[in-house]
């Protein structure tokens, strides 16, 4: 079995401070950026997108999983965060990613693919595309089967959707969003299997063959 390299971790300047950036594979020649699912889409399709970054690094392409601000290991409280902040970050991800001149690659899991017209690069990929319209919908949901209020307390104060405390601006830009033209190639893939997408299940779970199948899809089209 070819040796996969370890993860690393850096930091790249965000925009409202330095996030997280977890790389994979090589660091030098094409690249991928690999934008994750948002909000609770990303909980649930973790191990996916750590596996599909394996995956790359086992065919010999490095990779990066840039944690936006207020997710994963940043400091900042998502309460605090606007979308234009998201956006911002996805860029200065990519800019960051090919800043020696590598050719970088975008590739888009579910939401991640309302942030990658933000970015410069050479090709896209998006997996599953959704508006954010669609994720918010379940988030509410779950909101109205709780006791506790969605709206906020004040004009400043952050709303809560099932866990998440998002300011309203956040809210409603997500809401509008849909996924853009972007200026480049690009290959949209549509989700097709059995069962229930690994995003709706009830719990975190990883699905080993959709990985595998995502990332023979990406590096075909890269490769051309």
């Amino acid at each position: 079995m070819t040796e996969v390299p370890a993860f690393d971790y850096v930091r790249y300047s965000a925009g409202i401070g330095d996030e997280w950036m977890m790389l994979r594979g090589p660091r030098e020649g094409l690249r991928v950026l690999i934008l994750a699912p948002l909000l609770n889409e990303a909980n649930q399709c973790r191990a996916m997108t750590v596996d599909l970054a394996r995956h790359l690094a086992r065919a010999g392409v490095g990779s990066a999983i840039p944690d936006l601000p207020g997710t994963g290991e940043s400091v900042h409280p998502l309460a605090n965060v606007r979308w234009s902040d998201w956006r911002h970050a996805a860029a200065a991800a990519a800019k960051a990613l090919s800043r020696d001149g590598s050719p970088l690659a975008i590739a888009s899991l579910r939401g991640g693919a309302l942030l990658d017209d933000a970015c410069t690069a050479r090709s896209w990929w998006r997996f599953a595309e959704t508006s954010g319209a669609s994720l918010l919908r379940p988030l509410e949901r779950a909101q109205r089967l709780t006791s506790a209020p969605a709206a906020p307390d004040g004009p400043d104060a952050p709303a809560t959707l099932a866990g998440f405390s998002l300011h309203v601006d956040m809210i409603e830009a997500i809401r509008a969003a849909v996924p853009a033209p972007v200026a480049g190639l690009l290959r949209t893939v549509a989700f097709e299997g059995d069962g229930v997408p690994i995003w709706r299940r009830a719990e975190p779970t990883n699905d080993p063959a959709l990985a595998k199948r995502l990332a023979e899809d990406l590096l075909a089209w890269i490769a051309a």
